[in-house]
């Protein structure tokens, strides 16, 4: 599999195209209680910066969700910034077409 691109189309991750290690959705957990992409976690973009190492491992790759993308790209380029693959699903949850997990 090649490395992560920093944009990711949703039906790149529902066809198999591509598998991030780490899904990290950085919206409030109201928001992400209501419905996520399976096998996310939880890291509300305002505690991203400080609490990343604690969530994600550097090591392999994230791909980052929110609700439209602009914050999700944001945090990748941060994360990028610091060694770490990242990318950020193009639109958020509002254009994702794949099935959502609640609780």
């Amino acid at each position: 599999m090649s490395a992560l691109p920093f944009r990711v189309e949703g039906w790149q991750l529902l066809v198999g195209e591509l598998a991030p290690a780490q899904l990290v959705d950085l919206r409030q957990p109201e928001a992400f209680a209501r419905g996520h992409i399976e096998g996310a976690v939880n890291l509300p973009y305002d505690q991203l910066q400080e609490r990343a190492f604690e969530v994600i491992d550097p090591t392999r790759t994230a791909l980052l969700i929110d609700p439209g993308g602009a914050r999700a790209a944001e945090m990748a380029i941060w994360l990028r910034e610091r060694g770490v693959e990242a990318g950020y699903l193009a639109g958020g949850m509002a254009r994702w077409q794949g099935e959502v997990v609640k609780g």
